[in-house]
Order: C-alpha cells, then sequence, then structure tokens
C-alpha cells in the first residue's frame, strides 16, 4: 500500500487547516511544546500518552490484563490527571485486583517497570516524582514493591507504534512532536476499546477505508470503459477486504470465537489463582483460609496452561489472517496498477485523495462503533466484572 507521504501532509496542512489528517499537524489536545510517551508495566501493561505538562491525554492497554486495569471506575477520569496522579491510580488498581501483592511477595511478584519517551534527563526526573507518589500508594495499601526505570522508548519505537494502529502513515520523516501527536490522536479513537482484538480489527479496517478511498479518487478520473474494468478488478479486492473482517470477527473478536472463549477461561484462571495468591501469601492473621504449596502450584499450572491456550488462538488465526491480507495486497495493487495503466497516476493526485480519506475516516469511526457495540460492552464488562470479583474477594477475606 502506499503510504501518505511528508509531502501530503504539508499540502494537507494547507488545505484542510484544522480538519488536516492525523499525524501532519498537532492535534487540539496536544500541548504546542513535546509531550511524551510513559509506559508502566507490572503484568498489566498500560501506555500514558503525557503533553507537555506531563499530563494525561490518553490511556491505552499494550496487553489484555492491561484493560482489566483501564476499565476500572477510577481510571473514567484519568485524562488531564498528572503523570505522578495516573501512576498512583495504576497502583490503587493493581492492588484491589491483586496483581500487587500485599504480603509475602515471591521473586518476580511486586517488580513495576516505567519506561519514557523524550529527552532523558527530563524522564529521569519525572521518574523520581512518579516514584515517590507510588511509594505513596504503596505505603496505604501496605506493600512492598520494588520500581525499576525501563530503557527508554526511542523514536524507532515510537515509529512502530504508530504504524501497528496507523499503518497507513508514513512514519519515516516524521519528527518526534508528530509521532507523539498522531499516536494521540489515534490512541483516543480506541481509548474505549477495552480489547486487543477489536482495536486490531479498527486499526485494519481503517486501512482498508483508505485504500478503498484512494481507488475511489483515481477511478472518478478514467472513463466509463475504463472505469468499468477497473470495477472488475476492484471487486476481487473489496471481496477479500468483507471476508477477513469475517474472519476475524469469527476468530478473535466474537465472543464465540476460539480467541475469546479461551480469553474468558484465562480470566477465570487469572482471577482463581489472584485471589489464592492473597491468601497464601497474606501475613493478615484474619485471612483464616488454609492453601497447602501443593494447591497453590496446581493454581499455578492451571493458569499456564490457559494462559497458552490464548497464545495458540491467536496464532491460528493470525496465521489464517496474514495469509488474507496477502491476498487483499496483491488485490489492491492490481487495482493500482491497473488504474495507472491508464495514466492516472497516484502522486499526481494526492490532495484529493487526502480530502477523500478524510471523509471516509469521519464516518468510519461511528459506523464501526455501531457494527461492534455488542463486542465492545461485552469486552468492557467482562473486565469489569472480572475486577469485580477480585475486589469482593479481599474485601472478604480482610
Amino acid at each position: 500500500m502506499k503510504k501518505l507521504t511528508a509531502i501530503l501532509c504539508t499540502t494537507m496542512a494547507m488545505a484542510l487547516g484544522a480538519a488536516a489528517f492525523s499525524g501532519c499537524k498537532p492535534t487540539e489536545t496536544a500541548n504546542a511544546e513535546e509531550g511524551k510517551v510513559m509506559n508502566i508495566s507490572l503484568n498489566p501493561q498500560v501506555e500514558f500518552v503525557l503533553d507537555a505538562d506531563d499530563k494525561v491525554v490518553t490511556v491505552n492497554a499494550l496487553n489484555e490484563e492491561g484493560n482489566l486495569i483501564i476499565s476500572a471506575e477510577a481510571f473514567a477520569n484519568v485524562e488531564g490527571k498528572t503523570a505522578e496522579e495516573a501512576a498512583k491510580l495504576f497502583v490503587q488498581v493493581s492492588s484491589e485486583t491483586g496483581y500487587l501483592v500485599s504480603g509475602t511477595a515471591s521473586v518476580g511478584d511486586n517488580q513495576i517497570d516505567i519506561s519514557f519517551s523524550g529527552d532523558a534527563e527530563k524522564a529521569k526526573a519525572l521518574y523520581d516524582d512518579v516514584v515517590a507518589k507510588m511509594n505513596e500508594a504503596f505505603n496505604e495499601e501496605n506493600i512492598k514493591a520494588k520500581v525499576s526505570q525501563a530503557k527508554a522508548i526511542t523514536e524507532a519505537e515510537l515509529k512502530a507504534l504508530l504504524e501497528e494502529c496507523a499503518p497507513y502513515i508514513e512514519t519515516a520523516k516524521m519528527e518526534y512532536k508528530e509521532l507523539v501527536d498522531a499516536l494521540v490522536a489515534e490512541r483516543k479513537e480506541t481509548a474505549e476499546f477495552y480489547s486487543q482484538e477489536l482495536k486490531k480489527a479498527y486499526y485494519e479496517q481503517k486501512e482498508f477505508i483508505m485504500q478503498q478511498s484512494e481507488i475511489e479518487t483515481l477511478k472518478s478520473h478514467l472513463n466509463v470503459v475504463s472505469q468499468a474494468l477497473v470495477d472488475g478488478l476492484n471487486i476481487v479486492y473489496t471481496g477479500l477486504v468483507e471476508s477477513i473482517e469475517t474472519l476475524r470477527m469469527n476468530l478473535l473478536v466474537s465472543e464465540n470465537s476460539p480467541y475469546q472463549i479461551a480469553l474468558a477461561n484465562f480470566r477465570k484462571a487469572k482471577a482463581e489463582y489472584l485471589k489464592m495468591r492473597y491468601e497464601y501469601t497474606s501475613d493478615d492473621v484474619s485471612v483464616t483460609v488454609e492453601i497447602t504449596e501443593e494447591e497453590y502450584n496446581a493454581m499455578k499450572d492451571r493458569l499456564e496452561k490457559a494462559e497458552q491456550a490464548i497464545l495458540d488462538a491467536a496464532a491460528s488465526a493470525n496465521e489464517q489472517l496474514d495469509k488474507a491480507k496477502e491476498e487483499i495486497t496483491k488485490a489492491y495493487n492490481t487495482v493500482i496498477a491497473k488504474i495507472e495503466e491508464y495514466s492516472v497516476k497516484v502522486n499526481d493526485h494526492l490532495d484529493e485523495i487526502a480530502v477523500k480519506q478524510q471523509e471516509k475516516k469521519a464516518a468510519f469511526f461511528t459506523e464501526f462503533e455501531t457494527k461492534y457495540a455488542e463486542a465492545k460492552a461485552a469486552a468492557e464488562k467482562n473486565w469489569q466484572d472480572m475486577h469485580g470479583a477480585l475486589e469482593g474477594s479481599e474485601e472478604t477475606a480482610e
């Protein structure tokens, strides 16, 4: 697929002003100065995009268990909070759900890693402030934890993040600030999709929308006979796009899909393990449940098998999806090649293509939310149910 170029970003900024395409200019929510990305990892992994004042612009789960954290009620108004406040929320919700052990922690338990993008000196200063606020939460929750500053998030890694959620944007010549601004715009669109596979479906379908906008724009410059010849090839392309959407739904997104069934089993096994770990490691004399080492290890084994089942379901699905995407790419390239045979060149219509893509993108979000409303609601409910069960079990034990 031909990606948007730096030239396109410049011309679109002139042509569309405030409605310019994501990544071409700062978003309305981003500060005029440089922001940064802060990742916090325990086992749940959460990404916070910060503005130049180190306040949260948007939050995103980087793995499935990260969705448990950010779907908690405490995160409902996280935007606008300082990085330190957001980090404290992460600790509090992780404690409520049992990811942080309040008793006798084993090796590897209660290890939190924090990483930042941007200037190293500023990142170190913010890291120290964040850790100080986290220590307040550890004291409040009676938790002993270790916090480390992980390897910095490089510009190359920022580009990889952006290419994942906006593969139609050419990142090669984008500067650091442009990368952060564009990431904010893309993350905001999926901020309430508490499902990694639902987000991937969104990113993928938006990419196809951009491709289809390009084809429609270029077709409009063909004569009737040439359009008819291109239409024959385009039918093949659009049919493949529809089929991969169905495939992803059946394999990964629908509650009856192999992946979602495995994820539901994992949530159950993880909740049981976290509750048992709380009882097994607790120093609280009021916790009277006795658990043997054998029972504890058996629970860990069930959890490991549940985790492997998720990996297996994802691997099987992605193998099929990768093959389907290869066919779509071939079909798309065939359509573009046919159009260019008639001397209608992509580079001659970049501004027009970008306008069409912006129009399509504006409608796409609403269309996707409507189509996937059930899956979106189910994902949020499932994580909140798990959160409620874990929080309730700790209150009972206490």
